[in-house]
């Protein structure tokens, strides 16, 4: 094992295993890092190239203290997620400097196994998985050729790196299926793997959903039990603003809701939702949700939010009804859902009592409000100017150009002034249905803002503001707002025939669209059957087969009596007596098939030259490489210096002969 390795093919495998090992980690891992990886590997390869500027142990130790301290400089600290992965990444690159012997070899592929396994730190998805599949392949085969040397070609070791993957499988997938889970995880990410992580922020102001628009990452997935609401009804509560100094909006007080207040007024409506990592704790459900999944509080703002931020994927399911009327206010909610900033302009307070003036009624001045908007020609833009020190104000009477969060902080503020308890919700509007698995897609770029007011009759009513400026965003989503914009279309100028025209896919978009549509369903069901495999999901596998409440002890019997069984059929399957066939017999038979085709079929008595003898006098065209490939097979089986030489040619004449 400590024999020094001087074939340079090894070495130019272990490249290939630490190369494929290491590619899914460039996207997530600083740039150096991967460039101090590629010169430990350039470096060796010059080496053992050229026999020159290998360095020595004082050189080595200097650039591995170099590269721990730029570890620490980058990440502030050498554990976690990021410093680790980078600092083992980083120093696999420097080990290809001192590489002597098979136990050096060795030591670094299952060094390689593990940074596959840390890509996985960072995503789970099918794509990883399969290139993950493809680099143990490759770094198995690197393996072999440490522990065999000589007997096998690259392309056989590849081979039977993959048939002992393949004879594993039957075993992974039992011991995957009946290995008892248990509820939650057996380890947890330190804080630094959440970093990044895109979700709805706790605090509005002017710009910041706007900027959360962009992003077109997925927010959450759902699947209706029977079809969806229309999508004008898809408003997904996420929490609730109540406190506001005049230019943002937090949360207030927070209380835990002892029961639902509400009293449906229609059918409702389940469905599942499978919500993307956002290390928020919130979680969106239906506007309004009658139901609260396991882990999670019910808030009495009817929002939902999970004990602990939501740091890996989370399935949960929920009824909610769109139709609905809320009960009464106490005195502390009606206090919080009054209050004003400190300073409120004039102009703003003078409008807003002229409306109750006029008609104290709370949905009254709320058309009202509506009507300002639609009549004073308020423009919905994904790009609106930036306001100064009271944008409440610079938006109602100077720019008049907003988007949904500028709408809903005004309207809840003119609410407020006229003595009508509101508040701000923030969350998603509609989402973008998947034909290819009859779910939806909510991405962050439909996030959202509108209002409530209360009112005595029926308790809090949801008012958007924006409908009434853009109701294209309402009916269409904002993705269509964004093509209209780019289409220089004005929202709200056209029918909705000729909207529905202007936005009209090409055929190549068409069919990019679905492509998507496709490869998400793939991931989704990638994720649902392997990643989401828990607890539940393996109860409910398990009552499918008639095991309804399993005990663990039971469990562990049958995946022993599985990994036995797979392990006797594959006993049985290489102790059985094997027919061996003489490989240039072999390569013979596929060229006499070869002639059946064109008629000259082989008599159990012929010999091969008599069988050639009679080919050549039927077919004369064929003569040359009948007589060739006659000639390599007797000289390969019957000849006294039968080599692997005389065996390649055969088969080189035999796969190409074609008629």
């Amino acid at each position: 094992m400590n024999a020094r390795i001087s074939d340079r093919r090894v070495l130019l495998g272990l490249m290939a295993a630490g190369s494929l090992a290491a590619a899914p980690l460039a996207l997530e891992l600083p740039p150096w890092v991967l460039a101090v990886f590629i010169a430990g590997m350039a470096w060796r390869y010059f080496h053992e190239r050229f026999q020159r500027f290998r360095p020595g142990g004082v050189v080595r130790t200097a650039l591995m203290l170099l590269i721990v301290a730029a570890v620490y400089r980058q990440f502030h600290s050498l554990l976690g997620r990021d410093p680790g992965m980078a600092l083992l990444v980083a120093l696999l690159g420097l080990k290809f400097l001192e590489i002597k012997t098979a136990r050096d070899f060795i030591i670094s592929l299952f060094l390689f196994y593990l940074v596959i396994l840390g890509g996985f730190l960072y995503s789970q998805s099918l794509w990883l998985g399969a290139w993950a599949l493809l680099s143990v392949t490759v770094s198995t085969a690197a393996l072999l050729h440490i522990m065999q040397p000589t007997g096998l070609d690259q392309r056989q070791r590849l081979h039977l790196s993959g048939a002992m993957l393949a004879r594993a499988l039957p075993l992974m997938v039992i011991v995957y299926l009946l290995f008892p889970r248990i509820s939650g995880t057996l380890w947890g990410l330190p804080t630094d793997a959440y970093a990044g992580l895109t979700g709805m922020p706790d605090v509005m102001q002017p710009g910041n959903i706007r900027s959360l628009s962009e992003s077109s990452e997925v927010a959450f997935r759902v699947n209706f039990d029977g079809a969806p609401p229309p999508a004008r009804a898809l408003y997904w509560r996420g929490l609730v603003l109540t406190e506001t100094d005049g230019q943002s909006w937090r949360q207030g007080t927070e209380r835990a809701a002892s029961k639902v207040s509400f009293f449906p007024q229609g059918p409702p409506v389940t469905y599942h939702v499978i919500l993307e990592p956002s290390n928020k704790p919130w979680m969106p459900a239906l506007d309004l949700p009658a139901t609260r999944p396991r882990d999670a509080r019910y808030l009495p703002d009817f929002s939902i939010r999970h004990d602990e931020p939501v740091n890996e994927r989370l399935s949960y399911t929920l009824t909610s009804y769109t139709r609905y009327r809320t009960g009464a206010l106490d005195e502390t909610e009606r206090e919080h859902d009054l209050q004003l900033p400190a300073k409120l302009s004039p102009r703003v307070r003078a409008l807003a009592l002229e409306w109750r003036r006029q008609d104290a009624a709370p949905l009254q001045i709320a058309q009202a409000a509506l009507n300002y908007f639609h009549r004073e020609n308020f423009v919905y833009t994904l790009h609106p100017p930036l306001l100064g020190d009271d944008p409440v104000d610079e938006f109602l009477f100077d720019t008049r150009r907003g988007f949904c969060e500028h709408y809903a902080s005004a309207f809840v503020t003119l609410m407020r002034v006229a003595g009508i308890p509101s508040r701000v919700v923030v969350g998603y509007l509609g989402g973008e249905l998947n034909t290819a698995g009859n779910y939806m897609i909510v991405r962050q770029s439909d996030a959202h803002a509108w209002a409530e007011i209360w009112t005595p009759q029926r308790g809090w009513v949801r008012v958007d503001p924006t409908g009434v400026v853009a109701p294209e965003r309402i009916e269409l989503g904002l993705d269509a707002v964004r093509r209209l914009e780019q289409e220089g279309v004005a929202l709200g100028s056209l029918p909705e025939a000729a909207v529905l025209r202007v936005l009209r896919l090409g055929w190549l978009d068409n069919i990019a669209r679905h492509a998507r549509w496709y490869w998400d369903y793939t991931n989704l069901t990638w994720y649902r059957w392997v990643v989401d495999y828990g607890q539940e999901r393996q109860e409910r596998f398990l009552a499918s087969l008639g095991l309804d409440d399993i005990s663990w002890g039971r469990l562990l019997s049958l995946l022993t009596a599985g990994v036995l069984l797979v392990t006797l059929g594959y006993a049985s399957f290489l102790l059985r007596p094997k027919k061996t066939t003489d490989p240039a017999l072999a390569l013979y038979r596929r060229f006499c098939r070869q002639l059946t085709r064109a008629g000259l079929v082989r008599e159990p008595y012929e010999g091969a030259v008599d069988f050639a003898r009679r080919c050549k006098h039927r077919r004369p065209d064929l003569k040359e490489r009948i007589e060739i490939i006659t000639r390599y097979y007797v000289d390969t089986r019957y000849g006294k210096s039968n080599n692997a030489n005389q065996l390649h040619a055969l088969r080189s004449a035999v796969m190409s002969f074609r008629i």
